[in-house]
This record gives C-alpha cells, structure tokens and sequence, in this order.
C-alpha cells in the first residue's frame, strides 16, 4: 500500500498507535512508533478529505414516487394486523405510464431490510442508538413502483434476520394469522403474516438460508429464492454477500412470476450479478398463460427427482415425509416423470453453509464490516453497528441469542480457524457442480424435496433460557440452506395440511406445509411451469 503523501501534522498519538497494535495482537517497537504515527496522519488526513465529500447512492425521485404518511401504526393497530409491520407509508407512481405497468393497482410490503428513502427500518431490533433512515430506494422498490404497485409499508422483520423463527422481533413477536402464538418463519416474518392474512397480495422477503421459503412453508404461500444474483440486492442490508438472496412472496403462482418479472436483471450497482440477464430481458409471466387451459401439459414429460437425503434429515415429521411422496405422485399423475435421486453431498449442505457464512454474517450482518464490495454502501447503518458493547449484546440476547451466537461463532472461526471459511466456501463451488451434474448429466429437470421438517411450531418467550429459544429453530433450514451457497433456485409450493400435534388444546387446527421445487441455475421458467400445472390441478388445502 503505497502513501500518497505525508501528512501537514501529526494527528495520530503514540497511544493509538500502540492501541490498535493490540486490536491485532502485536507490539510496534518503541523506536518505531513516532514512524507509524507519521504514516498513520497520512490516512487520517485521506479520512477527512473522505468525510468532508458528500455520499454518493442512487437518487431519491421523490416527484415520480412521492411517499405519502410515513408512521409506525400503534401497537393496537399492529396488532389487529398480526404484529406484522415495522412502518407504514404510501408510495405509488404518478407516471401514468407506471401506473399501467403489469403490477398495476396491486399493493406490496417489504421486509424491513429493503430501503425506502426517508422512511426507517427497525431490522427488527432495538439495539440500534436511533432506526436507521436510508436515503434511496433499493432497486427493487424503484422497479416495483414502476411495474405499477404501491408500496403499502414497510413488513417486520426477525432480530438482524437472523432466525427461522417469528419470535425474535424486539418491538412485538409477528403472530400467525391461522393459530396465534405459533410460528409464522423467519426472518420475512411479517411478509409472511402479511399475505397469509390477505393484507397484501404482493410482498418481497430477503432469503440468506430460507427466510423466504421458511414463511412460505408454514403460511401456505409461494416463496421464491431466485437464482443467486438473478435480483439485484442493491439497497438491502447484507447478512452475508455469499447468501444474499431477495425475491417475490405471493399468494399463487402466477402473481410471483410477474413479480419476478418485474425485479430481476442487472441493475448495473450489485456485484452479485456478474452472469444474471440484463434487466427486462425474461418474462417469466407470459408463457405461463398457454398453459391456463391445460396446465398438466405445463409440466408432462418433465423428469424430476424427488430428493432421498431430503427426506432422512433430522426432525422431519413423518407426515410431512409422508406429504412430499403423495404430491410427486401427483406430479406422475400430470403427466411427469418421477424418479428417486441421491446426492449424498447435500448432508454436507448445512455445514458448508454454516461455516462458509458464519464469519460473514458476524462482521456484514451485525457489524456492517462490507469493505471489499463493489456497489452501494449504506455508510450510516455501517457507523451504527460498527462498535458493539455488552450492553447491546444483551439487548440482542434477550431476543435472539441466534444473532449473539453469530457475533461469537464468526470471531470464533476466524481467530481459531483460519482457512476453514475459505475452505468451505471452496466447497460450495463443488456442492454446486454436484448438483447441476444431476440437472444437466442426469437429465433431471428439477428437484422435488421437503421444505420445513415439521408444520409450525409454538413460539418462546422472551423470558425463555437461551436454549429453550434456540430449541425451537434447530433444523428448520436443513433443506433450504444448502442452496443458498449453491446458489440454485428454489420455490416453496403449498401442497397440503396437517394437524398440530405439540399441544393438546390446538389439535384441531391445521397448518400448512410446504415442498421446494429446485431448479437448475437460472431455471426458474422451468420452476413456474410445475409450480403452475400442481396449483391449477390440485387444491392444497384440501389435500
């Protein structure tokens, strides 16, 4: 690293010198300090220059999308709507070009890690000094408005999105629209609750290792975590730059095809996108529509492969097992081809994903550590979570000791295990190529497998230990996780319902549950087409 200049004066003190020598475990020599104090003014002097220029994101075009009452609705209005949003505000076009977009008159909530200029996000925690308040649009709001929605608010999200639970929002736990006090899936809690309510028809979830599917399985929606890279993340906050994932949440197929539509290509600002279609160049939409009068043909002589490892992962409900049989079967009855496959590699899935992203998660997630990434940075939220105390730490750990567990277990690997995250995230590359030689060698069109293990569970409390809360998230995500690292699309599909077993007073009700629908890469066409032929043919709530 070359020093452009010296500096006018010294600003550094010996003291921060020796200081941040032991941030990284060193001593700088004595007759050596006054040197570094030299070479150190140098940067702090770049560093004044740096925060004297003013920021440069995308910009606000507040005449074309004006918002219109921003507020967070009062707890007793929150609650009437399941505890699901962070804020409301009123956005639409006043292009009526816009307003004639494929969208049109249709209302959307994002999870409250999707920025809106001038309105705060929460990220469902109160550990933050002040919520922080972005001051441009993410992308994908920019596109939405201009297919034609209104963006309704802003839908509440888990502690640092990082649960598969609903229990952790610090603010008020999301409560599920057919059995309150069990679990709606997180982190896109309230997206979830949103539309499983009828709130809204339209809403995007962010899915770094299921957290679009997770809700989707146990609220009875369609969730899709598209192709990594297919949606521009630009604008989200990141939990890990490997995982990174946002898509469309609906109630039917059809719906999140258009929504895709709408959201994905390059955006020209996210460095994930380096092999994703320019922006508006796929319809995923239209050619769906020749199918409406004879959906089986959308999906007859398709080959897929129903998962067996999926289907021996630990906690899975028999019922559920039991479930995604019958509905491959279904498929066969539409005209498919239905085949057993074995990917032994997708045992190893959870754990190439825990260590791969565990280090990412505690420097991006939660403290806003994304120094070598092209793109837009949110500089005020990265100040906010820069420095954390034990106080903060125990604010966090009273809602989600998952986030605090993070924060430890990525210093952890990266003091005691060096290598091992970049070892593993070689190992994704190769979890990857195994299973697209399943799709393009073995002639499998897509994948058929359990999304959650279980239907949903009953929530913790706050007053619950550490382990009695962690309890209730073990294992959700050990289907969805591994193609976050892969990379590959996948699409939770309501396929039925089943009854509560964990209390004795909710026998009789019924929960939803969900199966995933895995493509090859940038197959999500291809994912659609099932998806569509098994809802026009069948009615999940009846199965």
């Amino acid at each position: 690293m070359s020093v452009v200049k010296l500096p006018d004066k010294i600003t550094i003190t010996r003291s921060q010198i020796q200081e941040t020598a032991a941030q990284l475990d060193i001593t700088v020599p004595a007759e050596d300090v006054g040197a570094y104090c030299v070479l150190l003014s140098g940067l702090d002097a770049c560093v004044e220059l740096i925060a004297a220029e003013e920021d440069y994101v995308p910009p606000l075009d507040l005449q074309r999308f004006p918002r219109v009452n921003i507020h967070r609705p009062p707890p007793a209005e929150n609650a009437a709507e399941h505890n699901a949003w962070a804020y409301k505000v009123q956005i639409t076009s006043t292009l009526p070009a816009d307003l004639a977009g494929p969208l049109s008159g249709l209302s959307v909530a994002l999870k409250d890690t999707v920025n809106v200029g001038g309105v705060p996000t929460l990220h469902g925690t109160d550990a933050l000094a002040t919520p922080y308040v972005p001051a441009y649009d993410a992308t994908v709001v920019t596109r939405l408005l201009q297919a034609g929605t209104t963006v309704v608010g802003k839908a509440a999200c888990e502690n640092f999105s990082l649960t598969p639970t609903s229990f952790t929002n610090a603010h008020a736990n999301v409560q599920h629209p057919l059995a309150p006090g069990y679990n709606v899936g997180g982190s896109s809690s309230g997206s979830g609750a949103l539309l499983c309510a009828g709130v809204v028809p339209l809403a995007i979830g962010g899915d770094q290792g299921g957290s679009i599917r997770l809700p989707a399985s146990y609220c009875g929606l369609v969730g899709l975590k598209p192709t990594f890279g297919l949606v521009p993340y630009t604008g989200i906050a990141s939990i890990s730059a490997l995982i990174d994932h946002v898509g469309p949440m609906t109630m039917n197929v059809l719906d999140n095809a258009r929504m895709l539509t709408a959201i994905a290509g390059k955006d020209g600002l996210d460095d994930r996108q380096m092999d994703a279609p320019a922006y508006g160049e796929i319809n995923y939409y239209e050619p769906l529509l020749p199918y409406a009068q004879d959906p089986k043909a959308a999906v007859k002589g398709m080959r897929l492969g129903l998962l067996a490892e999926s289907l021996q992962v630990h906690g899975l409900d028999p019922r559920v097992r039991d479930r995604v049989k019958e509905a491959a079967n279904l498929f066969r009855a539409l005209g498919a081809e239905v085949v057993d496959v074995s990917i032994p590699m997708h045992t190893l899935g959870f754990a190439i994903y825990t260590v791969a992203n565990r280090q990412g998660v505690s420097e991006q997630a939660l403290r806003g550590q994304n120094p070598l990434r092209h793109g837009v940075h949110d500089t005020a939220l990265t100040q906010q979570l820069a420095h954390w105390s034990s106080e903060r730490f125990e604010q966090v750990q009273r809602h989600n000791p998952a986030a605090t567990a993070a924060l430890l277990g990525g210093q952890y690997v990266k003091d005691k295990c060096p290598g091992m995250t970049d070892k593993a995230i070689n190992l994704s590359r190769k979890l990857k190529d195994t299973y697209e030689v399943v799709f393009k060698e073995k002639g499998i069109d897509l994948l058929l497998l359990p999304c959650t293990p279980t239907i949903s569970n009953y929530t913790s409390s706050v007053s619950d230990s550490i382990m009695e809360k962690t309890s209730k998230a073990i294992g959700i995500n050990l289907n969805t996780a591994p193609f976050n690292v892969s990379g590959h699309p996948a699409l939770c599909l309501p396929i039925g319902m089943l009854g509560i077993l964990e209390r004795e007073e909710d026998h009789h009700i019924k929960l939803p549950i969900g199966m995933q629908i895995v493509g090859g890469l940038w197959e999500e066409g291809k994912i659609y087409r099932a998806a569509y032929a098994f809802e026009q043919c069948y009615d999940w709530r009846k199965l």
